[in-house]
């Protein structure tokens, strides 16, 4: 991603984050070493939540298989299926209030490991969920002020990173916001691959783009630094790689080995405070664009990625030539500019592969209308819960945010466009 651009005059030299304390990678952990991870933890009252999508797979059988043959006891809870909304919390954080746990065992895709991670941080704060939430005057605060109980993660996908990062993601009024906490974080998280191998296609590939936005807005952040650099690197590489093949193989095991990596890394990026959750326009808009739309996030999130790259191309031409590097492109001879365009390109290639829209008029049963419901609110509130005049490289105008509804509607790249035949 092009270190040489740090600055550790801009970029503050002093660092201050932290990811799971401990991680455990590997094919079938969830029954070999989960049991032993959950006695280290000495819990007195347990829940493992998951929902009924993961327990159709089966896992979840296999899963509680392992932990009554080591003599484990615990309370399943399957929460409702789909993504987290603030009316779909009231019921689960009063239980969670009510029963007390000190451990929590979340299985299953993004929405499950939030709800989990919201549960575990209500049980010991006081308030509802709401006065958590990044919304303003002051979106980017630690408004979690004591630790929640123990939880360990375990996804059943390859996408939010949910299990390695310190965010959990909630609707609120029609639009999706978040809680940010180290507190948030898993004490420890377990990622089996092979859990992975029962997603059907579409959610393979939603996933798989949610996890490929949250490396490329790494890139795109105002603040770039080696140490995200380098993972987001590496991450891309293996999207580029792997996602398609597990697509269209989803027993391809050293496919969604790979995107299990992938998935993790994205979310250790995202939880890099310079990344800050990503607080792009990409997320700004997808996190809009989805519940708008009624489209799942990871999809809502890979239409946006390569039109947020184009709209901040000016600003971070040179850092996107790595990105086209890892997909595999080879940039010799090739100007920053010319690089940049085939990183876009190689986004929407990948898209293509995916069968997967780059306009939203193609994956919406809604008009145009719909979308332009949503500009007054993304130039006059959104973009500062966000905080993009911060993390933003190019700043949000009227004229410049028009022009990027209009191409996120079409599926065009205006901004590269002028740039190429300047």
């Amino acid at each position: 991603m092009n270190s040489d651009n740090f600055d550790p005059i801009r970029n503050n030299t002093v660092l201050d984050f932290g990811n799971p304390p401990r991680v455990i990678f590997g094919m079938g952990t969830s029954q070999i070493n989960l049991p032993q991870l959950m006695k280290e933890f000495a819990s007195k009252r347990t829940v493992l939540v998951s929902d009924e999508i993961v327990a159709k797979t089966g896992a979840l059988e296999r899963i509680e298989t392992s932990l009554k043959s080591a003599g484990l006891k615990y309370e399943e809870l399957l929460i409702p299926v789909g993504e987290p909304t603030t009316e779909m919390t009231k019921e689960l954080v009063s239980k969670a209030r009510r029963d007390k746990p000190d451990l929590y065992v979340g299985v299953g895709g993004g929405s499950v490991l939030d709800l989990t991670k919201l549960m575990s941080i209500m049980v010991t704060n006081a308030g509802e969920p709401k006065d958590y939430y990044a919304l303003p005057p002051d979106p980017f605060s630690d408004k979690v002020t004591k630790p929640g109980a123990n939880k360990i993660l375990i996804p059943t996908t390859a996408g939010t990173g949910s299990e390695t990062s310190n965010t959990l993601v909630v609707t609120e009024a029609g639009y999706k916001t978040w809680i940010t906490s180290s507190k948030v974080t898993a004490n420890a998280s377990l990622v089996d691959p092979s859990l992975t191998f029962s997603l059907p296609p579409f959610a393979t590939r939603n996933t798989g783009m949610d996890a490929l936005s949250h490396l490329i807005e790494g890139v795109l952040t105002t603040a770039p630094n080696p140490l995200s650099d380098g993972m987001i690197q590496q991450g891309v590489h293996l999207i580029s790689r792997y996602l398609a093949r597990a697509y269209n193989n989803g027993n391809d095991d050293e496919a969604r080995v790979n995107m299990s990596y992938a998935a993790m890394m994205g979310g250790w990026v995202i939880a890099f405070p310079w990344v800050g959750g990503p607080a792009t326009i990409g997320h700004c808009m997808s996190e809009a664009l989805g519940p708008k739309f009624g489209i799942p996030h990871g999809f809502a999130c890979g239409i946006m990625l390569p039109h947020a790259m184009d709209y901040n191309l000016p600003m971070v031409t040179q850092r996107l030539r790595p990105v086209a590097e890892a997909f595999g492109v080879d940039t010799y001879g090739l100007s920053d500019l010319e690089a940049a365009s085939e990183a876009i390109s190689s986004v929407v290639s990948l898209m293509k592969g995916l069968e997967m829209p780059v306009a939203l008029k193609n994956a919406s049963k809604f008009g145009k209308d719909r979308l332009l419901e949503m500009f007054e609110y993304i130039l006059n509130e959104r973009q500062y819960v966000y905080n993009l005049q911060v993390n933003n490289p190019r700043r949000v105008t009227k004229e410049n945010l028009a022009e990027l509804f209009d191409d996120i509607w079409e599926g065009k790249f205006t901004t590269i466009s002028k740039l190429m035949e300047a």
